[in-house]
Parts: C-alpha cells; sequence; structure tokens
C-alpha cells in the first residue's frame, strides 16, 4: 500500500510539471495532436498505479520521452504550416458570406441540428443572421453575425504565402505581389503576418517590427 501511494505521489507530481511545461489550455482548446499526447499520458501513467510489480520506470521513461517530442512538433508547427496542417488539419469555412457549406459540413461530420445547436449556444436563433462559421482547427466554432462581420483572411504567415487565404479571400498571387510593391517589400520573408478583410482592409505586420515589439 505504501509503495502504490509513493507511486501515485511521483507520477501526480511529475504530470503536473509536464503540463506546466507544456502549457496552460483547456480540454476544449486542445488541438489533435495535444489531445493525443494527454490520453497517451493519462494511458501511461496509470499502469505503474494499478499494481505494485510494474516498475516505476516504465511510466517515467515513455513520459519524459513524449514530452520533449511534442514540445518539439509544436515548435516545429509554427515554422512549418504544412505540419501543422497534417497533424491538426485546417479551420472549416461551414457558412461563408451567408450560405452554408454542405459540402465542408459532410466533410467534418458535422449535421444541420449540431451547427444550430452551436448558434444557439451563442445566441444567435437564425442562420440568416450569420455571415461566418468557422469550424476552428480544437472543434470549436467560431461565428461572426453579419452586422459585425470584417472576417481577416491570413495570406502570409511568417514569410510564406498562405494559398488557401488568398483563395478564401479571392485573391491572386499577382494581388499579393502589388501588394507588396505598393508596401515597397522585394521579400516575402521579411513579413511575419499579411491580412485582408472582405471588406479590403489590409493588416501588415514585419518581421522586424515583431522582433521589436511593435507594428507597421
Amino acid at each position: 500500500m505504501a509503495a502504490i501511494l509513493i507511486r501515485t505521489v511521483i507520477i501526480y507530481l511529475l504530470l503536473l510539471a509536464v503540463m506546466r511545461i507544456s502549457g496552460k489550455r483547456q480540454i476544449g482548446e486542445l488541438q489533435i495532436s495535444e489531445l493525443a499526447t494527454t490520453f497517451l499520458l493519462s494511458d501511461i501513467a496509470s499502469y505503474p498505479l494499478t499494481s505494485a510489480g510494474i516498475p516505476l520506470l516504465s511510466a517515467v521513461v515513455p513520459i519524459l520521452t513524449i514530452i520533449p517530442l511534442e514540445i518539439i512538433l509544436s515548435f516545429l508547427t509554427t515554422k512549418w504550416s504544412f505540419l501543422k496542417r497534417l497533424l491538426d488539419g485546417k479551420p472549416s469555412v461551414i457558412i461563408k458570406r451567408g450560405v452554408m457549406q454542405k459540402k465542408e459540413m459532410a466533410q467534418m461530420r458535422l449535421s444541420v441540428d449540431d451547427l444550430l445547436c452551436e448558434l444557439r449556444l451563442k445566441n444567435i436563433a437564425c442562420v440568416d443572421d450569420v455571415d461566418y462559421a468557422i469550424l476552428e482547427q480544437n472543434g470549436q466554432i467560431s461565428v461572426f453575425p453579419k452586422k459585425e462581420s470584417a472576417l481577416s483572411h491570413a495570406i502570409v504567415i511568417d514569410g510564406v504565402c498562405n494559398a488557401a487565404g488568398l483563395a478564401e479571400a479571392n485573391k491572386t498571387r499577382d494581388w499579393l505581389d502589388a501588394v507588396l510593391q505598393t508596401q515597397n517589400i522585394r521579400d516575402i520573408r521579411d513579413i511575419f503576418l499579411l491580412s485582408v478583410t472582405d471588406s479590403g482592409k489590409l493588416t501588415l505586420i514585419r518581421q522586424a517590427d515583431v522582433q521589436k515589439g511593435g507594428k507597421a
């Protein structure tokens, strides 16, 4: 009994340290890779707690191996957008400019009843009042009412052109090249974030401005 108690305390403290390192998030805000890691950690941690015959290191070693991998993957996804899309998917527009996207909803296995429920939870009684609804990577739905809509599309993220953002904004690469020329930017890698709203408002943050903590 004493051995199980000591093991429980050790595993508990280890998991607390691990979750502290990995950051504070609610379950509903976890990405797919983070959620998989959480489930795996809970499963591994339970083994030495149920049997004194299982070595404590059988849980400690995998936990201390998985967390660095998760941290490294999280870092790499901030640098390579294709890796983030591969691991966590991408946001899905399920209502676009007031029109429900049936194909996208089917791909996400989201029924009309589920969508209406989510809208009601956000105090929206009618689909006609919605300009955009987006199923985010963490499973939550962002809703933009028509009277408040100013959806921003990310065109350039950390020096890389976001083709999906261009398509959503109905913009072309020629349009982007013209914007860069207007802003006297010769290399797209000098941009940290470039976004545009449906109304045409641009937001430009240069790499140098991020380093200084300011905005252009």
